[in-house]
């Protein structure tokens, strides 16, 4: 029996320009096919910096979310905290605001997930994941500032065949099943169908509540169809629901300064040893996302009308310890977000070869959000000179409704066989309408001291110890409008068959809004006055690029220079609150490469390194470190998690044992230099630099029925602080003469045990 197509990995990569290219050219690596510019091209014919990870490489790995595969994607950087969640490309990232626009699009099976929390959904039964570096303006759409990261399920196939999967991984307690059936239902429709259910204990122990965290319950299925109506006629509809619950956080506070210590004991103790413990009070996030897309290509021709339909649902409920200590301070705050998109994508497709190929289309969104949050001031108040807050809270409403016309067209223009220009553009109208209400409650024990009501001047104690918080009553409404032109413009020369050259320029813009966590408005009585509106931010961006293709390597290369402007900057205003604003303007460049090598038939190498260099040109009014106060100037330095090197190396190894059994292995790599963690350059945020080390032992079947394999992640055991905050109400309370921090933590070394059977 004929063996399966070897399992590969596709991580880009880069690899030593010397190796030698002459020996056994008969051996050959498999192309990657990708749709980056929404039409099936092979990865080195892609005139853009770009990292593809197949299906395949985040099985074998047991790869579960997005922020996992990030690791070794150099250049691309996605975290996930209590507050939020974000995805960065090129040191580019959207703030812990609902009100932002994710700074890189991400897109699943064609479908923009503007929400940040849509960020965690799982990952399972996928073709590939592409990582798009840099403004993406015309195919990618507005938003797509700093890149898209576009996630592609695996299709229904020709052929029956389905697979079953059991995995255990043994330090953190967590079980996972995975199951597929695919095939033909009748001569002209093909279904697929997946599902997978997961739980894990965690790695963090809870002092308070004694159990593991963080705590995770995850349930996906999706189902597919694929109907060939008639010969011309092609309709995809897919399915999908995913359920996915979280209890507690991998956080621990730490680095008592100044008098925090002295202060914070007694009632007051606040643990701050670095031990993989925490006192955080009882926290969740329970989400459920919903979607349908139906994909319509119908045959005009020589052309391809396509029509993408799609909508989104999704739901989120968090209980969340703000003070993230045993004291009871901001314990038991509810947060929600309701999310609905629907869309609507017409474009038309050249058949390609011509001497000018083209793609033009029109895109429709609109979406509807309600935020809530309420915030509860607990006992622990009553000892301090803030007495009369316990009991109270703070109860926050945002609405929002949005619209986005976009029509976009982009061409290849070939003058000749070995010169190309690409010329596109995108013109954008969106519009929002808002609202945001802050409502204080009294409690019982603040009977007498009363509640504030919106007027220039506080009325009683209560309103005025708010005001010391920067928090004002008040309801607030607004609408905007804004246009966009985004144009790009690339130049590719192909040098030989094997060297590829370009060079691209972009214009790219994110939308503007409103800000959703403000505590205050401007023309109230408190000491920094909060936002409402922010304006929208746009890029330029410059990038050269080469790409060599050879039967056993290939090597990318690609620098960069994107210039940012009225960058949207969420700034900590030392207390409780976060200030929105066009703050600062900056500057982003580097290299990027990328490559892999067929060492022999049955050894692949791959690897990727990027160098970042990232510094504010302008930002006068960003939050200062402690000790210092108030607002200080952060011009001419780095953004924050902007590493200056970050590098990727790995080996894939496949054996035939005997005639009927198969050995295969990875060995992964991943490397960080040093980085910030906090926004303000906070030197006690610092990451150290480190490198995690993955590995997967595999043996089964050859021709793909069965296998067993046993995986390692960071089995180097790196303790990684993903992000690093200044303990809530810290400086408050110890009257700015001490600190102390929350980081968030990644998962340490961990071994798991998986078997898989393929039929």
């Amino acid at each position: 029996m004929r063996k399966q197509p070897r399992r590969k990995s596709l991580y880009a990569a880069v690899i030593l320009a010397s190796v030698p290219l002459a020996q056994a050219q008969e051996l050959a690596l498999e192309e990657v096919i990708v749709t980056a510019q929404k039409r099936e091209q092979s990865l080195q014919d892609v005139p853009i910096s770009v990292a593809a990870v197949t299906g395949d490489t985040i099985t074998n790995r047991s790869i579960n979310s997005l922020s996992s595969l990030s690791t070794s994607v150099p250049n691309l950087y996605i975290t996930e905290s209590q507050i939020d969640s974000t995805i960065q490309i090129r040191g580019v990232q959207t703030g812990a605001n609902k009100g932002f626009e994710q700074s890189v699009a991400m897109y699943v099976d064609g479908i923009y997930y503007g929400r940040s929390q849509l960020i965690r959904l799982p990952l399972m039964d996928l073709d590939r994941v592409e990582v798009l570096r840099g403004p993406q303006p015309t195919l990618f759409g507005k938003n797509a500032i700093a890149g898209a990261v576009s996630v592609w399920s695996a299709r229904p196939t020709t052929e029956f065949e389905g697979s079953v999967s059991a995995s255990y991984e043994f330090e953190h307690d967590e079980p996972q099943v995975t199951g597929m059936l695919s095939g033909p239902i009748t001569d002209a429709l093909r279904g697929r169908i997946a599902g997978s259910y997961r739980e894990m204990d965690g790695y963090f122990t809870n002092q308070i509540t004694n159990n593991e965290q963080p705590d995770i319950e995850e349930t996906f299925v999706r189902a597919m169809l694929d109907w060939e109506a008639t010969d011309n006629l092609l309709l995809s509809l897919k399915g999908e629901y995913a359920d996915f619950d979280r209890e507690g956080w991998p956080l621990e506070m730490h680095t008592p300064i100044g008098t925090f210590s002295s202060i914070y004991q007694g009632p007051f103790f606040v643990e701050t040893n670095e031990n993989w413990r925490n006192e955080s009070g009882p926290a969740n996030s329970l989400n459920e996302v919903k979607n349908v897309v139906l994909n319509v290509d119908y045959q005009l021709g020589d052309h391809v009308l396509t029509a993408v339909s799609g909508w989104v649902d999704y739901d989120t409920t968090e209980f969340v310890d703000v003070d993230y200590s045993r004291l009871d301070l901001l314990d038991g705050s509810n947060q929600g977000e309701q999310f609905e998109q629907i869309s609507q994508e017409i474009r038309l497709t050249s058949p390609g070869g011509e001497k000018i190929d083209y793609i033009a289309g029109v895109y429709y969104q609109d979406s509807e959000l309600t935020v809530t949050d309420e915030i509860f001031y607990g006992s622990t108040f009553l000892l301090t000179p803030f007495a009369p807050l316990a009991d109270s809270n703070t109860d926050r409403l945002y609405t929002q409704d949005a619209t986005l016309w976009s029509v976009f067209a982009q061409a290849d223009i070939h003058f000749t066989d070995a010169l190309t220009l690409t010329v596109g553009a995108r013109y954008n109208d969106e519009s929002k309408d808002a609202r945001r209400r802050l409502s204080i409650v009294a409690g019982e024990t603040n009977i007498g001291v009363g509640v504030p009501s919106p007027s220039p001047a506080y009325p009683n104690l209560l309103g005025f110890l708010f005001g010391q918080l920067n928090q004002y009553p008040h309801d607030i409404d607004g609408d905007r409008d804004e246009t966009s032109l985004d144009p790009l413009v690339n130049l590719q020369y192909q040098f030989t068959d094997d060297i590829m050259t370009y060079i691209s320029y972009a214009e790219g813009t994110k939308a503007g809004g409103f800000d959703v966590r403000g505590n205050s408005v401007e023309g109230h009585p408190v000491a920094v006055p909060g936002t409402w509106e922010f304006e929208d931010e746009s890029a330029t961006s410059y990038e050269l690029g080469a790409k060599f293709t050879y039967p056993r390597a290939e090597v990318n290369v690609a620098l960069f220079y994107t210039e940012y402007e009225d960058l949207q900057t969420q700034i900590f205003d030392g207390t409780l609150n976060f200030l929105v604003t066009n703050a600062s303007e900056s500057t982003n460049k580097g290299v990027e490469a990328d490559g892999r090598f067929l060492i022999t038939e049955h050894i692949q190498m791959y690897g990727s390194v990027a160098y970042l260099d990232f510094e504010y040109d302008k930002f006068e009014n960003g939050q200062c470190a402690f000790p210092e106060t108030g607002t200080c100037s952060l011009t001419g330095e780095r953004a924050p998690q902007t590493p200056e090197w970050t590098g990727n190396l790995g080996f894939d190894f496949e054996f035939d044992l005997t005639d009927s059994l198969l050995f295969d292995a990875n060995l992964n790599l991943d490397y960080s230099d040093s980085y910030l963690n906090m926004a303000n350059q906070d030197r006690n945020s610092e990451q150290d630099s480190y490198t995690t080390i993955a590995a997967v032992l595999g043996i089964g079947a050859s021709d793909g029925s069965w296998r067993v394999s046993f995986i390692g992640d960071n089995l180097t055991d790196e303790r990684i602080a993903l992000t690093t905050g200044a303990l809530p109400l810290s400086t408050t309370f110890t009257q700015g003469t001490g600190i102390a921090y929350d980081s968030f933590y990644a998962r340490p070394r961990n071994y798991t045990l998986k078997l898989e059977y393929h039929f």
